[in-house]
């Protein structure tokens, strides 16, 4: 199999932190020639103990490559640790969970003479190399060799706000981090293709590209990996995240093709969820995760049924073009429908009502905007904000989108993480310094569940929201029938004074730009446009 990822090498911007003779040390952020020679004119050397830290300026799916001259001996060890805060690439095994993890970060290795040679292949914007006592060695450079693929973005937005402008773009950047030949979680962590958590990036790849092979490739494979009756992920919910994305990419692109290909399984797995909910109409929780936030707490129950709920109603869209029997998608969502709990302490769980259309906005607005960004997670913040929005408040989901990823942001973030807490960032530590006397550790000292302290990953494509949100639902674009044939659009400002939208589908783009309070909407001839009744301040132009 022929991988056509790209391989760029990003040299270092900063030194963040040194000890010991290390004589040229300011070679390390000069770029070079990516060449080694018997003759060099410009080499960093290093003798005795000593160590130095790196700083490689953003977040990058990388391996570290070192081009090593000459040492004593004809060899010299190193200590190589990867890092996504620089207390992470400095931290010892073990301590604030710092490990190797999925993906090896911190090892010893042997530098030869006149080698060009590569470590790991990990998620991290800095490197601590550690050399022994009795070094005695000449190195041209290291570079981080960035992982990645060709992507263009099709989807985009711009706005008159900088702050959110540089929001999208860190959340546009995480999710494209991710998108390998199938769509990973974290690049730091594991590489396994969770489909509970591939909604979220989904959406964030319907707004930037339309469409993505990579999007197929993990629904493929989650499926071929999964005989009925087993669970995908050996997770119930899972399952019908499987639905959900199988019938919205399906929405957005309308490769019928593939979903005949899909019937009797499609069918199979609708039919195993219905036996998941119990007789007051809610989702049994055995074996099940809606998120790790609302894990084993009463409101667990509300997301896995709301989420149920939601599966159903996409699955009957899926039988319908199956020319499958619905029965049994209305006998569910009318089951679920008896379910009517409200949460109390998690807004995800809400959020998925609203979202789910099990509850109308305005029920639950009061609820998902107190405390504003308090009680947001990364990975259903796409839902909440959009429930906000929903509710007619999308001035104040934008403002609690800047004040919850912004945050992130002014702790140095240059790609969103895994989880976030506004309670973690008084008297806190930004990721790009050495955590200062009086300070606690934003990355080692936080984190629950199964990202406790440095396993923690502040990179992970479920954090993708703003995309979605900023191109999707303050443009008020939903696709009405497969494959975009037909489409509504009912934009909304959020406050902003102007802006630029940019959704992708079959047939080109449709754009959007406010200014002056009018909105121009911009499309291609073959799309129908579903406007919604009163509108005066829309302009329509169909593209040539």
């Amino acid at each position: 199999m022929i991988d056509n990822r790209i391989r760029e090498d990003i040299f270092p911007v900063k030194i963040i932190d040194y000890k010991g003779n290390i004589d040229g040390i300011e070679k390390f952020t000069t770029p070079v020639d990516l060449q080694i020679g018997t003759s060099e004119a410009s080499l960093i050397h290093i003798t005795g103990k000593a160590y130095v830290v790196l700083d490689f300026g953003m977040e990058y799916n990388a391996s570290v490559r070192i081009l090593t001259h000459t040492s004593a001996g004809g060899a010299t060890k190193v200590r190589i640790r990867c890092g996504e805060s620089v207390s992470e690439c400095c931290a010892e095994r073990g301590v604030k969970f710092a490990d190797n993890h999925h993906t090896a970060r911190d090892s010893e290795f042997e530098l030869v003479d006149y080698s060009d040679m590569s470590f790991f292949e990990t998620g991290f914007r800095f490197v601590r190399l550690d050399f022994p006592e009795n070094t005695d060695t000449h190195i041209k450079t290291v570079t981080a060799v960035y992982v990645h693929r060709d992507l263009t973005y099709k989807g985009g937005f711009t706005c008159n706000d900088n702050r959110v402008n540089e929001i999208f773009d860190i959340a546009a950047r995480t999710l494209t981090l991710n998108m390998q030949r199938y769509i990973w979680d974290g690049i730091k962590r594991d590489r396994l293709v969770w489909v509970g958590d591939m909604h979220p990036e989904t959406m964030g790849i319907i707004s930037l590209f339309g469409e993505d092979n990579s999007v197929i490739e993990s629904l493929e494979y989650a499926r071929a990996h999964t005989p009925l009756p087993e669970w995908i992920n050996s997770i119930t919910a899972y399952s019908m995240w499987w639905v959900v994305v199988l019938a919205d990419y399906y929405r957005q692109n309308g490769d019928t093709e593939y979903i005949l290909g899909q019937r009797a399984y499609i069918d199979g797995v609708v039919r195993q969820i219905e036996t998941l909910i119990c007789d007051n109409g809610a989702i049994t929780t055995e074996g099940a995760l809606f998120d790790w936030p609302s894990h084993e707490k009463p409101d667990e129950v509300i997301g896995l049924t709301a989420l149920a709920y939601l599966a159903a109603s996409r699955a009957k869209e899926l039988f319908k073009v199956l020319s499958l029997d619905i029965t049994v998608c209305d006998r569910m969502l009318e089951k679920l429908s008896a379910f009517n709990e409200k949460s109390a302490e998690c807004k995800q769980c809400e959020a998925m009502k609203v979202y789910a259309g099990m509850i109308e906005p305005e029920s639950a607005v009061a609820f998902l905007t107190e405390g504003n960004a308090k009680g947001l997670s990364t990975f259903m913040s796409y839902y909440i904000l959009d429930s906000i929005a929903a509710a007619g408040k999308p001035e104040t989901a934008l403002a609690i989108m800047k004040e919850y990823y912004g945050a992130m942001l002014d702790k140095g973030a240059t790609t969103f993480w895994e989880d976030f807490d506004v309670d973690w960032v008084e008297g806190t530590s930004r990721i790009d310094e050495p955590v200062k006397k009086g300070e606690k550790d934003i990355h080692g000292d936080f984190g629950k569940y199964c990202y406790t302290g440095f396993r923690h990953s502040l990179c992970h494509g479920w954090s993708c929201g703003p995309v979605a949100f900023l191109i999707k639902t303050l443009g008020g674009i939903e696709p009405v029938s497969a494959g975009c044939k037909s489409v509504e659009v009912n934009p909304v400002s959020a406050g902003l004074t102007s802006y630029s939208i940019k959704y992708p589908t079959p047939y080109g783009t449709i754009d959007i730009e406010l200014k002056s309070g009018v909105y121009t909407v911009t499309y291609p001839k073959k799309i129908k446009l579903v406007l919604p009744v009163g509108r005066t301040d829309i302009k329509l132009k169909k593209k040539k």
